[in-house]
């Protein structure tokens, strides 16, 4: 079964492979997008063409009343040709130009302005050529009426009636008048008068005259004018025609062209949905691998989960198992409870001096030195416990072996009182039982009284041998035996530790404690420095400061020897343990 850490790594190789399939996912879309983009809009354009081309077709069947004059005049068609055919025409011009939607759209807006423009000439040429009909047919009608007065002046002279052809305007006039030629022909003054009046009616009709051919003149005047505006405005019509042509034929170049790009577009846009089609297939695959990774890393997930919760049954069982020696330790601090005080002034009083000793170190050259020092005495330390505990050793096995003599003779000795005893107590039995004289029995009885006396005080002395020889042994066990393993381990830990660190020193002071080493002894170690030199200590950041520093060559003072190496090992690991909660 795979550990955690190599599930969390798989489980993290596979997250960063899940990422950049996501990227790349994102980019497929991305691409994928803009290509629908493209040919959306591509696809979009042809409704809009086929609109243009309803809505020109709409317009030209709306022109097509006109469409042959214009079609003449722009070169799009015969003159003449009407109607549907017209229409035919302009789109077969269109469609041989290979004009685009834009161009024949542009086309279609010049041709509407083109034609607005000449209807408003064409309007403005009948409104004169009506005015100029108007003029002349009030010039014929004065014509008309001149000659009809003519002859109606001639026939009022003659006494004839007055004709149909005469003005109404001039009949009320001319009928005045006729009446007073008859009533005063008879005399002659009244004569005179009427050719007066007569008179003033020709000179009224010859202003009239004038101004109606003043009239016509400036009609054929005006009229001229039209004529000169026309033949401009059929000259501006060519230009523009010439100019439409011209322009035609670069917006059909210009068409080509585009109709080129446009296959080119359109060739791409195929190259487009190959590359979309195979943009697709890769989104599948990666899909596909996306899903295989999904499952593989809820693989990964559930494993990972059963170690975690794997890890959580251990972590529990060493919790209670932490729990079971947390109340170990609550008992053996209730043990210790006496000692506790005592350890707490230790401790504070090697802080004091850690931190004294630690603000007189701080020379790069001291630390070579230190190292170079440590390195003696570690050597030192070895020769010295490799012999201390062979003596130690030899020295326990006699005194045990010596004490586990006294102690056989002890309890031989107080197996034979009891015997003594037991037969003295069996003896004096035998005496009351046989009947013996009373001063016999009181004679053996006394000696028998002061036989067990003395066995009672020998007794007395032998269990206070034994329990000296049980206090001493118990002591010696305690004091004087040591525990290869415990030394091994102090003297490995020592060796691993890093230069510098604050543990060194301590494990190097409990086992000078715990050897009981003599000044010598501490000095070659580095406990102790000659010549008012201090033994090196890393910095303690718990250590005090307010003390001040004692002086130089006062070595730090050891731990009780009186206290045994289990209560000294006991206070080291309160100590870690203590700094390993903090």
């Amino acid at each position: 079964m795979p550990t955690n850490d190599e599930l969390q790594k798989r489980v993290g190789v596979l997250q960063q492979q899940l990422r950049k399939a996501g990227d790349h996912l994102k980019r497929l879309a991305a691409e994928n997008s803009a290509l629908t983009e493209e040919v959306e809009r591509l696809s979009a354009r042809k409704p809009e063409a086929a609109r243009d081309d309803g809505d020109e077709a709409s317009r030209l069947r709306e022109w097509e009343s006109e469409a042959g004059d214009w079609a003449a005049v722009l070169g799009l068609a015969p003159a003449g040709a009407q109607g549907p055919a017209v229409l035919r025409l302009i789109r077969e011009r269109i469609a041989a130009s290979n004009a685009s939607d834009s161009d024949a759209e542009r086309l279609v807006h010049e041709i509407a302005q083109m034609r607005l423009d000449g209807a408003r000439e064409a309007e403005s040429k009948r409104a004169l050529e009506e005015r100029l009909a108007a003029l002349e047919g009030r010039l014929e009608s004065a014509a008309a009426d001149e000659a009809a007065l003519a002859r109606a002046l001639d026939g009022l002279a003659a006494g004839e009636s007055i004709p149909d052809t005469v003005p109404e305007g001039l009949r009320p006039g001319l009928e005045r008048l006729r009446q007073g030629l008859q009533q005063k022909q008879p005399a002659q003054p009244a004569a005179s008068e009427s050719s007066k009046a007569k008179n003033d009616r020709i000179r009224e009709l010859s202003e009239q005259l004038g101004s109606a051919q003043a009239e016509l003149a400036t009609a054929t005047a005006a009229r001229e004018e039209l004529g000169r505006d026309y033949d401009l405005l059929l000259e501006r019509i060519g230009t523009m025609r010439d100019a439409l042509k011209a322009k035609m034929n670069a917006e059909s170049d210009e068409l080509k062209r585009l109709r080129a790009e446009a296959a080119a577009a359109a060739e791409a846009l195929a190259q487009q949905r190959e590359e979309s089609d195979r943009c697709r297939g890769l989104c599948e695959r990666q899909r596909a691998e996306l899903d295989q990774a999904q499952r593989a890393l809820w693989e990964c997930q559930e494993s990972a989960s059963r170690a975690q919760y794997e890890q959580q049954q251990a972590a529990a069982e060493h919790e209670r198992r932490a729990v079971e020696l947390q109340a170990r330790l609550g008992a053996a601090e209730d043990q210790l409870a006496s000692d506790t005080a005592q350890h707490a002034r230790l401790e504070e009083r090697v802080e004091q001096l850690q931190s004294e000793l630690n603000r007189a170190l701080n020379a790069e050259s001291q630390w070579v030195e230190e190292q170079e020092v440590h390195l003696v005495t570690i050597q030192n330390l070895q020769s010295a416990l490799e012999a201390l505990q062979e003596a130690k050793d030899a020295d326990v096995d006699i005194a045990v072996e010596r004490l586990r003599d006294e102690l056989r003779a002890a309890a031989a000795a107080q197996r034979a009182a009891e015997g003594r005893a037991e037969q003295a107590e069996g003896r004096l039995r035998q005496a009351e039982l046989s009947g013996a004289t009373a001063e016999q029995c009181q004679h053996t009885i006394a000696a028998q009284a002061g036989e067990l006396e003395r066995l009672r005080r020998e007794v007395a002395v032998l269990k206070d041998h034994l329990n000296e020889s049980m206090r001493r042994l118990r002591e010696e066990s305690s004091e004087f035996n040591l525990d290869k393993r415990v030394i091994t381990n102090l003297v490995v830990g020592f060796l691993a530790l890093p230069y510098g660190d604050p543990k060194r020193f301590e494990i190097l002071q409990l086992m000078s404690s715990i050897l009981q080493f003599s000044e010598e002894q501490q000095a070659k170690v580095g406990l102790i420095r000659k010549a008012g030199r201090r033994a090196p200590l890393p910095p303690q950041s718990g250590a005090s400061s307010s003390n001040g520093s004692e002086p130089n060559g006062a070595a730090p003072p050891l731990p009780d020897t009186k206290d045994s190496f289990s209560d000294q090992w006991i206070s080291f690991l309160l100590r870690e343990s203590s700094r390993g909660r903090a």
